[in-house]
């Protein structure tokens, strides 16, 4: 069995709270397998750690930013998936059913990126990628 999780990009918001589900959203990516804090989560807050959202790319395309949150969420997406199976873009008609855990990813241009985890409607995380690792990580 499954640890299911979802993974939502939600953008950060003048009076919306990191530790609250957000009504709003980019997208949601579903993760069937190993969807655990120490797992999923360590695994994002790897890919995140010091990357920023900017507004516009200049000539350095390997530069550690996302080009806004659509190119964040896509590389994620990317990051994660590895073969077919696993990792899905959810449909927001049907939403999968049975999730252990939610993440949310919150950005904006020029602000440090946060996550949050929730098991059920309990939030069980807030805090940057570095405080992700220092909490689920080895």
């Amino acid at each position: 069995m499954g640890t299911r999780a979802t993974i939502k990009i939600a953008k950060r918001e003048e009076g919306v709270s990191f530790s609250e589900k957000p009504e709003k959203y980019m997208v949601s990516i579903y993760h069937h397998f190993d969807g655990y804090p120490e797992y999923l989560g360590v695994t994002l807050a790897n890919y995140l750690e010091d990357k920023k959202i900017v507004n516009g790319l200049g000539g350095d395309r390997d530069a550690p930013v996302f080009n806004g949150l659509g190119c964040m969420a896509a590389s994620i997406i990317a990051e994660l998936k590895e073969e077919a199976g696993n990792v899905y873009i959810e449909d927001p008609e049907c939403p999968s059913g049975w999730i252990d855990y939610e993440y949310y990813i919150w950005g904006d241009y020029n602000k440090d990126i946060w996550i949050s985890i929730f098991d059920g409607n309990e939030c069980i995380f807030v805090g940057k990628p570095k405080q992700l690792q220092n909490k689920y990580g080895d």
